[in-house]
């Protein structure tokens, strides 16, 4: 539950940055493509989490002001078997008016995915 509550907040402390900008007066806003996401695995598995994070982020390059977010979390709680965790992400933006005059801002592409592995014990116990 305190990962979830991690994932949370670090999706709390991305849209306060976000909002920050409404507090500035820039002459052109940039688009901002991200992605938020975090793989876990809680078990009594001894071996490394086999993890995969395939994002793709694809714009046209003739964007402002938008912002487009993804976010996901995996988990996995309990067992001493060999965890797998794949995850893959298509993101893109387009211009749909044909405005290209703001094509020389560059779009600012963010990813965080922390990779938790948590060795429990208590799941290899015998009774």
């Amino acid at each position: 539950m305190k990962l979830i509550g991690l994932a949370w907040g670090l999706l709390s402390i991305y849209g306060s940055l976000l909002s920050f900008d409404r507090f500035t007066s820039p002459a052109v806003a940039q688009c901002v493509q991200a992605d938020i996401s975090v793989q876990y695995n809680i078990s009594g598995s001894q071996e490394p989490t086999e993890r995969t994070n395939d994002v793709d982020f694809q714009n046209t390059g003739a964007c402002h002001g938008n912002v487009s977010v993804t976010t996901g979390v995996q988990g996995n709680v309990g067992g001493n078997g060999r965890v797998r965790q794949n995850r893959i992400v298509r993101h893109r933006i387009e211009n749909g008016n044909g405005n290209n005059s703001y094509s020389d801002h560059s779009i600012v592409q963010i990813k965080s995915n922390p990779a938790i592995d948590v060795y429990n014990a208590a799941d290899n116990l015998k009774y």
